[in-house]
């Protein structure tokens, strides 16, 4: 999601402060002729629009609208208190941010200013950010099974879309949703949907082509030099029942698999997605298309965990004429050494 960034140099809000208190009609800054009255609110405004609301961002920038403020000791938005800077408070107005731990949820939604001589409130909501998608998992899977989807900001759930197609929500918490995977979704971005507005997962769920999740694809062949692959591995499983465990026997040992079925038009794809586990010794490996080892991308896996990766396939120089063959090569020299291969296809 695209954030905006709020922070204001100290001469812009000098310039704006004084406009504002120069549109209140107090030009000498701080008033003191009224600092014996309690406080009075009137309203509040962003900075840079200068329109009234009553409800407001984390981190945002206000305008405090009133009178007998000069004297203001203490600002807080639903009970979080804020810092102020006092050159940026007059008698009728006070520039402040809401803080960033202001609670969106079961706060009071009041604004309270506090100066020497009362308080004063309004209702101001902290109102709830768009959520943060972080993660999904796993990459891919069939209708009907299980998505949980991490991050954060997850209150107040409305829905869980993959593309255009809403999906049931299993359960949710403010750090993570669980969904089953709606009919007929090969391949789709995740959209979590709050009160705070719509956010769009950073990578795709599932696959256009799918060439190995627990079986190779019927057309595919299998080559490789200086080792051995197990299709049916049970151990570092990602996903389902398999995985296929590699094990490198010499330096700079290649597994192979091919096309050996209908033409796959490298145009209608992006990228391949694959999940690879880092076994005993593993560390580089070279990623290449159709025998263009010159322009092969070379991941790193970690030892002891699962890596997900989105390769392009213009960053392999693959972007047109038929996909027949991917090789996944050692490419640190350190062999032997094992990987274990889960969710591998095209988007």
């Amino acid at each position: 999601m695209k954030k905006i960034n709020n922070t204001v140099s100290v001469g812009m809000l000098l310039m704006m402060f004084i406009t504002l208190s120069s549109c209140t009609g107090d030009d000498t800054g701080v008033d003191f002729s009224s600092s014996a009255e309690p406080p009075v609110l009137e309203r509040v405004s962003l900075v840079d629009k200068d329109s009234t609301t009553s409800e407001g961002l984390r981190g945002n920038l206000y305008a405090i609208y009133g009178k007998n403020l000069a004297t203001t000791t203490q600002v807080t938005f639903s009970d979080s208190v804020a810092y102020f800077n006092p050159t940026m408070v007059t008698d009728t107005n006070i520039l402040v941010a809401v803080p960033d731990g202001a609670p969106y949820f079961g706060g009071s939604d009041k604004l309270m200013v506090t100066t020497q001589a009362g308080t004063a409130s309004l209702d101001f909501a902290v109102a709830q950010p768009a959520p943060d998608i972080e993660a999904f998992s796993p990459l891919a899977a069939g209708s009907g099974e299980i998505v949980t989807i991490t991050g954060s900001v997850f209150e107040g759930l409305e829905a869980v879309r993959f593309g255009e197609i809403e999906a049931e929500i299993v359960s949710s918490t403010a750090s993570e949703i669980q969904v089953r995977v709606p009919e007929g979704v090969v391949q789709s971005f995740i959209f979590v949907e709050t009160a705070g507005g719509i956010t769009q997962s950073s990578s795709a769920f599932g696959f256009k082509y799918l060439i190995y999740d627990d079986t190779l694809n019927a057309s595919w062949w299998v080559g490789g030099w200086d080792g051995t692959q197990d299709f049916e591995n049970t151990q570092q499983v990602k996903r389902g029942d398999y995985s296929v465990q590699r094990i490198y026997t010499g330096g700079y040992s290649g597994f192979q698999i091919g096309n050996g079925g209908a033409p796959i038009l490298l145009e209608d794809y992006v990228a391949i997605k694959v999940s690879i586990y880092g076994g005993e010794g593993a560390i580089s490996l070279k990623v290449v298309v159709n025998g263009l080892y010159d322009d092969g991308m070379v991941i790193t896996v970690t030892e002891g965990e699962y890596t997900n990766f989105t390769i392009p396939l213009s960053e392999l120089n693959a972007s047109t004429g038929n996909l027949m063959e991917i090789v996944i090569q050692e490419f640190s020299g350190s062999a032997p050494s094992t990987i274990y291969i889960d969710d591998l296809g095209l988007i």
